[in-house]
């Protein structure tokens, strides 16, 4: 199979054509929506947390595969804006197929259903996205609803936040200066949740929002680990942005651990 092609117009100074570097315009567009957005007024209270008690919990453990030859991953030219093109003088595999040996990196997993009537502790620690060398870092990655998401700047170079929910409000803003941070939540449960820079259009990441802490993202061995799952009955689920998802049926017994394996291709 052949891979997909971020074509990206380059950037020339005296070109009176297309071009993905922002004009003057958009660049103050760009900063007075930033300057405009309403701050952000706090996520929803939750109920009390459900009493856990580790010593009825288990575990379930297991990895994402792909079996066959896996698609080309999408190829990235940086090109436009100086700061980018720095960053990555040459094309880039934009990060969207990370199989090695038939391990599938950046799967997110995480319990679908069984979990209803419980309620968790919302962390107190940001969820954090770095917008570093022009891409989104981590590329997918997760957070509980209404825990802060806290986005980075780390390039000399303006890149705008423009979050897509399909099921809460969602989020633009510009960024314009090196090492700024601002953040976001989310308040209802959704995977996933994209993330786009309008000023880069190759920029991209996802985030699983979810309202308990059973998520996480697979390993370059493609291995995934969720601990102190209450002992019970679940749908253990997998998504992956080009593969599509998938879902499994498991039992967790306490003080036990139950291993799940998802597979794509084949």
């Amino acid at each position: 199979m052949t891979g997909k092609k971020l074509v990206v117009a380059k950037w020339d100074a005296s070109s009176t054509g297309p071009s993905i570097f922002p004009s003057r315009l958009a660049l103050a567009s760009l900063l007075l929506l930033a300057a405009c957005s309403h701050p952000d007024t706090g996520p929803p209270v939750r109920a009390p947390a459900t009493p856990l008690d580790p010593e009825t919990a288990g575990t379930i453990e297991g990895r994402a595969i792909y079996l066959g030859t896996p698609p080309s991953a999408a190829e990235i030219e940086f090109a436009g804006d100086p700061a980018c093109t720095a960053a990555h003088p040459a094309k880039a595999d934009a990060g969207d197929v990370l199989v090695r040996d038939g391990r599938v990196e950046n799967a997110f997993v995480y319990i679908e259903r069984g979990l209803e009537g419980r309620v968790f502790e919302r962390p107190k620690e940001p969820s954090r996205i770095d917008q570093r060398g022009c891409l989104y870092a981590p590329r997918v990655t997760g957070a509980e609803t209404g825990q802060s998401i806290e986005f980075l700047n780390s390039d000399p170079t303006l890149h705008n936040v423009h979050t897509q929910p399909e099921r809460s409000s969602g989020t633009n803003f510009g960024m314009a200066v090196q090492d700024a941070r601002r953040s976001i939540h989310i308040d209802e449960p959704e995977v996933m949740v994209r993330v786009r820079c309008d000023v880069h259009p190759w920029m991209r990441a996802y985030v699983g929002v979810l309202d308990h802490p059973y998520f996480t993202v697979t390993g370059k061995d493609g291995a995934f680990r969720l601990g102190n799952v209450p002992a019970g009955e679940y749908t253990v689920a997998v998504w992956h942005e080009r593969f599509g998802k998938r879902d499994t049926r498991v039992v967790v017994r306490a003080q036990q651990t139950t291993s799940a394996e998802f597979r794509f291709g084949g």
